[in-house]
């Protein structure tokens, strides 16, 4: 059976047997992953409420506008997070560099940065127990599906201030890899014998978006961002074996400053994946709140909801999060340190997974 026909069967099964053991969310298994958050430590710590605003987040290109001086910016994160499924559960740790780009004004007041984010995260590891039906028999099988690695999001970004008015766009690049392998080991190995099959696969799309942010008074801003992805496209040895849509994705999102000392912000996003894939795919709205109080080491605080785009059972998964963050800068303002600590809860199909991720960001200003 070729590869691109037996992976579908094998994974199929993760959403109706119960799993042995996990690394890696089981939320990767359906569609065609877990979609990255373009969020630097600092933006995250209010929940990602920050990030239309943040010039170190990826989120949106008019928050460029806020590089004064050329920058370097890289957050890596760790998670450690639990499932639990039908009364089974597993514990696993992931680390990842979600984030990194370097900007900064060049002429005209033209601001320019490049980088990359996490846009699909397809990283998971599950072992499913399950019976069949062969030969007029009952027969205890094991499937174990693996999968490794993802698909990356390098940007290339603008933005401008004009008076009240700032604008932003963007051109990107959608690439990426994943090594995937399935194996099916039978009880009664004297009559059946084990079956593995692996492969690569790459991915290959592109996508523009651009944004506006406008100084409603002194200190109330707000923010408008769409994006368009292409269709990805799926490469087994440079043959093309699968097209998905990819989302539109428009967002908005207010700040409010009352205080040199105090910020409040908050953000609305709309994306349609239900196209991206089967009947198990959905289109998504999240939201997410936030706040930083004081000033040489602030306290930042944010809350996030809203739906994952893929997943078994007929409606979309949820996750909610709460994160606790501060910051520091260093050498006159040419470094800053950011570390975040996020709550996460996720819930679908009977599935709940929980858990703790820790971020830390960094950028250096020359």
């Amino acid at each position: 059976m070729p590869l691109r026909r037996g992976l579908p069967l094998l994974i199929g099964l993760a959403g109706i047997a119960a799993p042995a053991r996990a690394q890696d969310s089981p939320l990767a298994v359906n569609g065609l992953g877990v979609p990255g958050r373009f969020e630097s430590a600092r933006a995250r710590a209010t929940g990602g409420a920050f990030a239309a605003f943040d010039p170190y987040s990826a989120l949106t290109d008019v928050s460029l506008v806020g590089l004064t001086r050329l920058t370097a910016t890289a957050t890596g994160a760790t998670s450690y997070l639990t499932d639990d499924l039908g009364g089974l559960s597993a514990s696993r740790r992931g680390s990842r560099f979600p984030l990194f780009q370097v900007g900064g004004p060049t002429w005209h007041g033209l601001v320019l940065a490049a980088g990359f984010s996490t846009y699909l995260d397809r990283t998971y590891h599950v072992i499913i127990q399950d019976t069949l039906t062969l030969g007029g028999s009952r027969q205890a099988v094991t499937d174990d599906l693996s999968g490794d690695g993802g698909v990356s999001d390098i940007r290339l970004a603008a933005g401008r201030q004009f008076g009240r008015l700032a604008l932003g766009a963007g051109m990107h690049l959608l690439s990426g890899s994943s090594r995937f392998r399935v194996s099916r080991a039978f009880t009664d190995t004297s009559t059946y014998g084990d079956v593995t099959q692996s492969g690569e696969v790459a991915y290959r799309g592109s996508g523009v978006s651009a944004s506006a942010a406008l100084r409603l008074a002194a200190r109330l801003r707000v923010v408008a961002f769409w994006r368009s992805d292409s269709r990805l496209r799926t490469e087994e040895n440079a043959r093309s074996v699968a097209t998905n849509d990819l989302p539109t994705t428009i967002g908005g999102a207010v700040r409010w400053q009352p205080s040199p000392e105090a910020i409040l912000a908050a953000s609305i996003v709309r994306s349609t994946w239900s196209g991206a894939a089967d009947s198990n795919a959905y289109n998504t709205t999240s939201w997410s709140g936030g706040a930083e109080i004081g000033g040489r080491i602030p306290l930042r605080i944010g809350v996030r909801g809203g739906d994952l785009p893929f997943g078994p059972g007929g409606r979309a998964p949820r996750e909610f999060a709460v994160a606790v963050g501060t910051g520091r800068t260093f050498a006159g303002g040419r470094g800053i340190i950011d570390v975040t600590l996020e709550r996460l809860r996720r819930t679908g199909a009977g599935l709940t997974e929980t858990g703790w991720t820790a971020l830390l960001g960094i950028a250096v200003r020359p």
